[in-house]
């Protein structure tokens, strides 16, 4: 992978250059392919997971490219699923950041998927779940502080290069999006931000976010990711113009935002998930016997080809965990501090498809279903701008608006200190719930990328 990106960072320069009247600017897309193996006869079903993420090797090699303005780097699969990963390489996050740093006009970042797997595959074939498809905590672990330090320390970590200034437009995905999420939500998951202070990745997110207008993030984060009002102004988002964050209802510590209806939080501590070990929670060298005892074990198994169990049962905020990340997010978008802001987002997907063994009697939840939660904050508009006499068509258009929070949490409602922090902001109003069993497909992110899958 190294050598191949070295050399096409090497074929633009040596094309462009070698053109009479070349573009003003170009963008770069780069996609990972799968690796290509024999499948016979030494085929087994673990060579198609990847569990260590692939590096670049002497990034500082790379020539600069002061004629490219857009960055996207994806994965590509043999028409699989991006829920277990089949056939999917992943690359550390410092890829990217490697790459970006050489493109010194660059304006715009795409990663559809920065190969972040928060929650493991719910199969109930314990070979295909605790092996081949496993997300080895380790390596999740060290990939958010790896891309956390990172963009804390440039200089450091990206060949002495700092992120251009030009860089104005990012869609971050940490995970992939999903129309119908396939997962065990009662399942003990790890503490990623041990042994750090805070959350690396929203930390990060927070200082790149400074020289941001376009920002779209889909990311494990905490209220770490919003810049505090007391901070100096160069660390504020004086540039955003339109954010957008869809946060994951687990948190980076191992807790949930969510629990379920009856208050339902399996393995929660208040010391957060279980600590990540450097002998149990990275993937093994391969071991030919183990490998040849489990292809047995997995062939023997009737419900090898049962697909997935789902159990999806957290719908009920936390208060104690998400009212900090409310705030933070209302606190952050003071106009003081955010003067051309126009609108702004934090949302999240719920979904109740409890297993057949969770109690449900009761609870009045549409079986099968999920819906959007969140809080939008638009602006509105001061109307300054003077019309033309008789164009009342524009004039109205143009007229005033004033700033306005729209919810859409269902009859949840946030304490009186959280809502008057939103009170003062605009306007309230309460959106009804919209049910449905898959999220629509058809919609974009900020930069116009589609909602769909990003394999």
């Amino acid at each position: 992978m190294s050598v191949r990106i070295r050399a096409l960072y090497k074929q633009i320069a040596a094309v462009y250059n070698g053109v009479v009247d070349p573009p003003v600017s170009l963008g770069i897309k780069l996609e990972i392919q799968p690796q290509n193996f024999e499948t016979e006869p030494d085929w087994c079903h673990h060579r198609r997971y990847h569990s260590r993420r692939l590096q670049l090797h002497d990034p500082e090699t790379l020539p600069d490219l002061p004629f490219v303005s857009s960055l996207a780097i994806k994965s590509r699969a043999y028409g699989s699923s991006a829920e277990n990963a089949t056939d999917v390489r992943p690359l550390s996050p410092l890829v990217p950041l490697q790459c970006l740093v050489h493109l010194p006009a660059v304006q715009e970042w795409n990663a559809r998927w920065l190969w972040e797997r928060p929650m493991p595959a719910s199969m109930p074939s314990r070979v295909m779940r605790e092996h081949y498809t496993w997300p080895w905590e380790g390596p999740l672990r060290d990939a958010r502080h790896e891309f956390g330090a990172a963009i804390m320390d440039q200089e450091k970590h990206l060949c002495g290069k700092k992120i251009p200034a030009s860089l104005t437009r990012a869609a971050l995905h940490f995970w992939p999006f999903f129309s119908l999420p396939k997962h065990d939500q009662s399942v003990a998951r790890p503490n990623l931000i041990h042994p750090a202070d805070k959350d690396p990745v929203s930390v990060g997110l927070c200082k790149l976010g400074a020289q941001l207008s376009l920002f779209d993030v889909r990311a494990v984060v905490t209220s770490d990711l919003f810049p505090s009002p007391e901070a100096p102004a160069d660390q504020q988002w004086s540039q955003m113009r339109r954010f957008r964050l869809e946060f994951h209802t687990l948190r980076p510590d191992g807790r949930w935002y969510f629990v379920g209806p009856g208050g339902e939080d399996p393995h929660d501590s208040e010391e957060g998930g279980y600590k990540i070990s450097d002998t149990e929670h990275y993937p093994r060298q391969t071991d030919p016997d183990e490998d040849m005892e489990l292809d047995r074990e997995y062939g023997d198994d009737p419900e090898c080809f049962v697909e997935y169990r789902l159990d999806m049962f957290r719908t009920e905020p936390c208060r104690d965990r998400i009212e900090p990340l409310l705030a933070a997010f209302a606190k952050s978008l003071t106009r003081d501090n955010m003067p051309s802001l126009d609108d702004a987002e934090l949302f999240t997907h719920l979904w109740w498809y409890p297993s057949d063994n969770r109690e449900v009697e009761g609870y009045d939840l549409p079986m099968k279903l999920g819906h959007r939660w969140g809080v939008k904050f638009i602006a509105g508009r001061g109307g300054e701008k003077k019309m033309k006499d008789g164009d009342a068509a524009v004039a109205a258009a143009a007229a005033p608006t004033p700033p306005v929070v729209q919810w859409q949490v269902g009859n949840w409602r946030p304490s009186e200190e959280v809502m008057s922090l939103f009170e003062s902001l605009g306007r309230q109003e309460w959106l009804d719930l919209e049910w449905d069993r898959y999220r629509c497909t058809a919609g974009h992110d900020l930069l116009g990328n589609s909602e769909s899958s990003p394999i």
